[in-house]
Formats: C-alpha cells, sequence, structure tokens
C-alpha cells in the first residue's frame, strides 16, 4: 500500500470514529431482588447504578411483574411514605444506590412467588444526557426472605439498544 493510500484509509477511520454516537457507560452492580411467599403481590429490586456521563433511568420492565417502577422512601416522624417516580437522575461520573429503606425498583403484579435460587430479568432504559436511550438488560438473583441484602457482586450488564 503506497504512503496515499494509507493517509486516506487514516482519514476515513477517523472521519468514522468522530461520527459514531459515544457509547456513555452506564453499568449495574449489586443487583438483587427480594424474595416472596405466595400470594404477595409486591416485592423490590436493588442495585447500584453508576453513569460516566449523566443518564435517567426512564422506564423499568420484568417478565415476572406487570408493573414496573421507581419509588422514593421518606420518612416523617414515624411514618414512612412511598411514592412513584417518572425518572432517576444518574449523576455525571457518579452512582444511585437503590437500597432497602430507600430508593428501589418496586415490582408490582408478581406472576408468581420468587423463591432464594430466582434469577429475575430486569430491562433497564436510560436517556442519556444527549437524548439517546440505552437498555441494559440485568439478571438479579432473588435473595430468600430474612436474608442479609446487598449483594456485592458485579453483574456484566452491557448496554444493548433496541
Amino acid at each position: 500500500m503506497n504512503p496515499s493510500n494509507c493517509l486516506v484509509c487514516g482519514a476515513v477511520l477517523a472521519a468514522l470514529v468522530a461520527c459514531a454516537p459515544a457509547m456513555a457507560a452506564v453499568t449495574v452492580s449489586g443487583a438483587w431482588v427480594r424474595g416472596t411467599v405466595e400470594g404477595q403481590p409486591a416485592t423490590a429490586a436493588y442495585m447500584t447504578i453508576h453513569s460516566d456521563s449523566g443518564a435517567r433511568l426512564v422506564s423499568v420492565s420484568s417478565p415476572v411483574a406487570t408493573r414496573c417502577s421507581v419509588h422514593r422512601m421518606s420518612s416523617s416522624g414515624n411514618v414512612m411514605r412511598m411514592r412513584t417516580l417518572e425518572s432517576l437522575e444518574i449523576p455525571a461520573g457518579g452512582s444511585v444506590e437503590l437500597r432497602e429503606g430507600g430508593d428501589h425498583l418496586m415490582l408490582e403484579g408478581l406472576t408468581h412467588a420468587l423463591k432464594g435460587a430466582d434469577m429475575v430479568a430486569l430491562t433497564l432504559t436510560f436517556v442519556e444526557a444527549g437524548g439517546r436511550r440505552q437498555t441494559l438488560e440485568v439478571r438479579a438473583p432473588v435473595l430468600p426472605l430474612g436474608a442479609p441484602g446487598g449483594l456485592q457482586r458485579k453483574i456484566p450488564a452491557p448496554p444493548t439498544t433496541r
């Protein structure tokens, strides 16, 4: 290959890289779901979400629930209150921890009881700062009732686009 062909190929490659959409890394770690008993209609999912460039979690779905949403817990005196959030902001370079007693994902209308050996599929959809949608598929283990929460293992969840 002569030097001028190398320069043209290099210029084309640089242009393609410059035009490609930036892949902002949103990652999920420590995902888990609280187990249930027969007839229990709802449970919660917990995890830590990190975003390199900032994103909003705008929807959640799972085949084990008819409705999924983000809930915020707050307390006033001895009263705990829970409200649904339209979206959850993940700051640029930061993380948001969804944990027991705090913000969490609510899974309602469960199709069956969730036992300790089960894995729950969750689809999380984010909108990045530039407006691009990103979907992550997460498999979260079910922890039985009474088991301490907060698994510390990293859940590999490469972004997939729908």
